[in-house]
């Protein structure tokens, strides 16, 4: 019975060591572009007049970028399936004076998502998911940035708006450097990252970590995230700011000078510097929590 028993392992293993092999060898002579096309789209605008700027996508990662010109550009690049490809464009319209609205990829009766063998090669050949769209920005201050996404990440490298609104159902966001007055950053499922912040900040986020490092903090930050820690840096600190800082599952640091403490325990903190007038609230259900100066 033993014997029978591995004989039979023995031809199971042997089995499947024949279809790797036979995988490996498909694999290889897999023509990778066979049914895909190439997607590439731009459209741009003068933003002499243009102090408003709304970007949505369904399928699509975001990245803005310094412009050399004094135009706005939207660039969409990639390869999707044949099928899909043909109906994923760029629309954009100008609304009133001073407003430009941009739809990638939005009709949502005939851009579908899926999954098969094409779209497996769409992934592979893009690293990733199958359409990037990169903003290039002149540099201005905007009245208004409103950018949202579905699938697919927001990248920002330098941007300047008196309002920054970024959202995404699925997808990181990212901002190296914002200058303006009021930063509000929400994803269902993604890590939000400052590098550089100031004024109001509202940073959310159901499933992910959240760094920030910010100066010249607004009336109110929050920052908050159900699952995922929060690192907090404010560089210099303000001279009056009140703090509560809470989690339900971690641990609560907080490492600003000349902080008068009115509630400390290991996962929850309430303090005040100065005069208290900014508030700085943070909330984490599941992670910890970490503000700190320089």
């Amino acid at each position: 019975m033993k014997r029978g028993v591995k004989f039979f392992l023995l031809i199971g293993l042997v089995c499947f060591a024949v279809g790797i092999i036979g995988a490996a060898l498909s694999f290889k002579t897999w023509d990778m572009n066979e049914g895909l096309a190439n997607v590439d789209v731009e459209k741009k605008i003068s933003a002499a007049n243009i102090d408003t700027l709304s970007i949505q996508t369904d399928i699509s990662k975001v990245t803005f970028i310094p412009s050399d010109t004094n135009e706005i550009k939207v660039h969409l690049v990639g390869m999707l399936s044949k099928d899909r490809a043909k109906d994923c464009t760029i629309e954009a319209v100008t609304e009133g004076s001073n407003a430009w609205r941009v739809d990638v990829c939005k009709d949502r009766k005939k851009i579908h998502i899926n999954f098969d063998l094409t779209e497996l090669k769409s992934l592979i050949l893009n690293r990733g998911p199958g359409l990037r769209t990169e903003v290039a920005l002149p540099d201005k201050m905007f009245k208004a940035i409103t950018v949202a996404s579905d699938t697919g990440s927001i990248n920002f490298k330098e941007v300047k708006a008196e309002k920054l609104t970024a959202s995404a159902d699925t997808g990181s966001i990212t901002i190296e450097s914002y200058i303006g007055k009021q930063l509000s950053a929400q994803t269902d499922t993604g890590r939000i990252t400052v590098g550089e912040g100031q004024g109001e900040v509202k940073l959310k986020t159901d499933t992910g970590s959240i760094s920030a490092k910010l100066h010249d903090i607004g009336d109110s930050v929050t920052l908050q995230s159900d699952t995922g820690s929060i690192r907090l840096q404010l560089d210099p600190p303000p001279a009056g700011a009140s703090f509560d800082l809470a989690t339900d599952v971690g641990s609560v640091h907080l490492d600003i000078p000349d902080v008068t403490m009115t509630k400390q325990s290991h996962n929850s903190i309430k303090g005040t510097i100065g005069d208290g007038s900014k508030k700085i609230f943070l909330r984490t259900d599941t992670g910890s929590i970490n503000v700190s100066g320089k």
